[in-house]
Formats: C-alpha cells, sequence, structure tokens
C-alpha cells in the first residue's frame, strides 16, 4: 500500500489516504480483477477517519459477495458509523447511536452520465519527465505487445537517469526537486507550495493548478507576514498581484541563475531551522516560570497548612492535666 496527502478544496483540511494496491484475478469462466484489501483516510486536523475494507470473493460464494465492503467512520477511537454495500451498487451507512440507517452511495445510471470530466495535460504542453512523455516509447511498445522492445527502451531511460546522477555527484550537484521539499525533522516529502489556510468565501475566489502549482484566486490581496518574510523583504520586493500562493519565476538556462536558486532555498531552510529552535528556546523558558510558579505556590500551600499532630496532641494533653489539677483544688475547698 501507499500512503498519500489530499488537501479537500473549499475546506483546506489535509487528509491522509492510504491506499490498497492489491488487484487479484480470480477465473469465473472469465478473467475479471476484485480490488482487495483495506483503504484508511484520516484528517489529522479535526481526528476523523475512515476504514473501508474490500472484501473477496470466497471461494464458495456467488454474485452478491463480489464487490463487498464494509467500513467504520471513527471520531479518534469512538466509532459513529457504519457502512455496509457493494462499491459499485448502493451502500448502506448506519449510525451507530440511533441504529439509523440510509443509503449513502448509489451510483445510478444518472449519477453515473453526471461524472466529472477528465482533465489531462495536452501531450506536446508536458515537460519532458512527465511520465506519459518520458515513458511514450515504452508504453508504444508494450501496446504493441513488444516485450523487447519494451524492456530495451526501459534500459535506455534507467541508464541516462544513472549516467545523469554520476555527473551531477561528479560536478558536486545537489538534485532540488521543483514542486515537492523534504521535512527537516521527519524527512517526509511535503508539497512546495502548500496552502493550508481556511477558505475565505469571502476573499477567495477559486483554486487552480498552473506549471503544477495549485494557487487561489483571491478578490484582494491578503498580506501574510512571516518572520522568513521580513529576513527577505530587503533583498526581494516583488509581489504577485491576485494569487494568494507564490508563482516562481521562469526558469532561467544559465547556470549561475540555478545556482542563486539554490543558494535562496538553501539560505529559507536555514532561516526556517533558526526560526523554529528560537520556538524551542521560547517553550523551554515558559516551561521554567511555570516550574518557578508551581514551587512557589506549593511553597504557600504548605505555610498555610495547620502544625503537626504530635504538636497538637501535646497541647491538648497540657490542657487536659490543667483542668484536671483545677477540678482537684476545686473538690478539696469544697470538701474542706
Amino acid at each position: 500500500s501507499f500512503i498519500c496527502r489530499k488537501e479537500i478544496p473549499n475546506i483546506r483540511t489535509l487528509h491522509k489516504i492510504k491506499k490498497t494496491t492489491n488487484l487479484i484475478g480470480i477465473l469465473y469462466g472469465t478473467m475479471t480483477l476484485e480490488l482487495g484489501g483495506t483503504v484508511s483516510i484520516t484528517c489529522e486536523k479535526t481526528g476523523y477517519s475512515a476504514v473501508l475494507e474490500f472484501k473477496l470473493k470466497p471461494f464458495l460464494g456467488n454474485n452478491e459477495n463480489v464487490n463487498q465492503i464494509m467500513g467504520k467512520i471513527k471520531l479518534g477511537k469512538e466509532v459513529l458509523a457504519t457502512l455496509e454495500g457493494h462499491w459499485d451498487s448502493e451502500v448502506i451507512i448506519r449510525d451507530k447511536k440511533t441504529d439509523a440507517s440510509e443509503t449513502f452511495w448509489n451510483p445510478t445510471p444518472e449519477i453515473r452520465q453526471r461524472r466529472l470530466r477528465r482533465y489531462t495535460v495536452k501531450f506536446e504542453e508536458q515537460d519532458d519527465f512527465e511520465s506519459e512523455k518520458l515513458w511514450q516509447h515504452v508504453t508504444r511498445a508494450i501496446n504493441n505487445k513488444d516485450q523487447t522492445e519494451a524492456t530495451q527502451e526501459k534500459y535506455i531511460l534507467e541508464e541516462a537517469q544513472r549516467k545523469a546522477a554520476k555527473e551531477r555527484k561528479a560536478l558536486d550537484e545537489v538534485w532540488v526537486c521543483r514542486l515537492f521539499e523534504p521535512d527537516p525533522l521527519t524527512g517526509e516529502w511535503n508539497y512546495r507550495y502548500a496552502d493550508t489556510r481556511p477558505w475565505d468565501p469571502l476573499n477567495d475566489m477559486i483554486q487552480f493548478e498552473k506549471d503544477g502549482i495549485i494557487q487561489t484566486k483571491v478578490r484582494h490581496r491578503t498580506p501574510m507576514v512571516t518572520v522568513a518574510k521580513i529576513k527577505r523583504s530587503a533583498k526581494s520586493k516583488k509581489e504577485e498581484c491576485g494569487f494568494s500562493s507564490p508563482e516562481p519565476d521562469n526558469p532561467d538556462s544559465s547556470g549561475s541563475e540555478a545556482q542563486l536558486k539554490h543558494n535562496t532555498r538553501i539560505r529559507k531552510k536555514t532561516v526556517d531551522l533558526a526560526e523554529l529552535q528560537s520556538a524551542i528556546e521560547s517553550i523551554k523558558l515558559t516551561q521554567e516560570d511555570i516550574r518557578r510558579d508551581i514551587t512557589a505556590l506549593r511553597t504557600r500551600m504548605t505555610s498555610s497548612l495547620p502544625p503537626p499532630d504530635n504538636n497538637f496532641f501535646q497541647f491538648k494533653h497540657y490542657v487536659f492535666i490543667l483542668l484536671m489539677v483545677l477540678l482537684q483544688l476545686i473538690i478539696n475547698y469544697l470538701f474542706k
């Protein structure tokens, strides 16, 4: 299985989706494919999650057991609802509290006709390293059922990649990904131009993609000031108006421009690490202040406690003895 992160438009909550990759072929007289395994969808911001299990047809099952799914919708560890049905027909959702059931998914012919149109980038507009263009010769050979040519074309691509890697290593160059960057703490690759701010219906108009960069068209520019931007403001005054996400400059073919961009990225990461260290130091100082406050509060509470039980009982004994002596004196005086 593999994990991807998806941002839901107009909501901007990041969902981590773990997809199944099990496609199992079973012979029923005619060869068919089954989708089997588990898919989990988790919203790290809200804590909601869903787990869907795609069931395989049992050996002695009938057509009713094909394409079955079962699932749960949870908040933390609490199960809010269950799902059951067939992913290619009707799916029923049942509320755990009220036990009420209703149709959650039913792709009727009318719904199938309203499917979203699939948009793809035209072949001539694709970059050289996009999959469709990069693997075009391998794809053509596979479609022609020519295994030898497909293997040879694949070998040519892999050799070119190995040669480029050796050349970069010899020149001490670092490969810089254009759209993704690694997290310095977790090591995970994150989308470089991710915009996770809440969707503003009064200002945000539409979200679109251009050259692999997801941007938001807004009615008016909202300044977003950060420490890193303040430090870089003296060096760069350029601002893109009408979009909430930055759009990179057009790439220059000169090596100096590429080196400048590389140095800029390194400085940005250095500034981000400095900000993180500053935040950690601030948290440490806050924890130290809290510790001192707790110590002072504990001291005041200790001083306000009553004296130990031993002193209390000793004083009580003294009072009792004094009363007994006074009583004895009174008795002696009365019966004298």
